[in-house]
């Protein structure tokens, strides 16, 4: 996953990656303004699917290398949202296979809802943010990681924590996770968002309501959908968050199907990369 580009995208300059011809897929990684997620995240699926496909994968607004919001004001999801959907605008593309992991699960989701002349399928991986309402696990890592003073020791740790292998957090990922970590343009995204946690907070209990909702109203019954999950993700477990977010999807999406993937932690579409990726390319052949 080489030769990244910049854009600009509501006056954001925008990291992205961009190979390949043929359909469209967009990635987008989870996490949220001020954490580690970018989108090279996708690297094992990114270089292997470019081979058939058009694959983009973007660093979202106050992530990766991507601007931070203008303002402490804009660290909510619609920011988020609206930057994926802006970029998507920007560089031309249309009837796109959306790809989200996590919390860009929930940005591809609305976006999904939202603009659906856009959209020719959605794939949703491990999105705790769409069923979810707390999880502890996330907050005893950091914990545990605070004692932690080596920043590359401290992030590695946090990125394996999430894994059922702590392989699949490979030194390349390791490296250009590092590249903006020590910024201070990541150090005023992950203040910030301290800072506005309570806003955050609020207005993604409410986004989220907003949405099951809709599906379950039948929003999306003309969308392909495939939900992909791991069955050892100690983050969003399947049990709490992927057996709920099936039991939405299926009965209120009639092209909807769910791939659960065996020993994989959070990172299920790199954990088990050959099998997610061959997952994705059939799902895309029926679409």
């Amino acid at each position: 996953m080489d030769n990244p580009k910049f854009i600009d995208v509501d006056g954001y300059r925008t990291r992205y990656f961009d190979e390949g011809s043929g359909d469209p897929i967009v990635f987008v990684s989870g996490g949220e303004f001020g954490t580690l997620t970018g989108a090279t995240g996708w690297s094992l699926n990114f270089d292997d699917l470019r081979q058939d496909f058009h694959v983009v994968a973007v660093d979202k607004v106050g992530q990766g290398h991507t601007d931070n919001p203008r303002s402490p004001a804009d660290y909510v999801l619609d920011t988020a949202v609206q930057h994926v959907y802006s970029f998507i605008r920007t560089l031309g593309l249309d009837r796109v296979n959306l790809v989200g992991h996590s919390r860009g699960g929930f940005a591809v989701t609305r976006i999904a809802l939202e603009h659906p002349e856009l959209v020719r399928s959605l794939t949703v991986v491990d999105s705790g943010s769409i069923m979810h309402r707390s999880s502890p696990f996330y907050g005893e890592v950091w914990e545990k990681s605070a004692s932690i003073e080596d920043p590359r020791e401290k992030y590695g740790f946090e990125m394996r924590a999430a894994a059922f292998d702590p392989v699949t957090v490979t030194e390349e990922w390791l490296d250009d996770v590092m590249s903006y970590v020590t910024s201070p343009k990541y150090d005023e995204a992950r203040r910030i968002n301290v800072e506005m946690r309570d806003q955050l907070e609020k207005d993604f209990w409410a986004q989220q309501d907003d949405l099951q909702e809709r599906i379950r109203a039948g929003a999306l019954k003309d969308m392909p959908v495939l939900v992909v999950w791991a069955y050892n993700d100690q983050g969003a477990p399947l049990k709490e968050c992927g057996i709920p977010a099936m039991d939405m999807f299926l009965p209120n999406v009639p092209r909807s199907s769910m791939h659960i993937v065996n020993q994989s932690g959070h990172y299920a579409h790199r954990e088990k990369a050959a099998e997610f990726n061959a997952t994705l390319r059939h799902f895309l052949s029926t679409v």
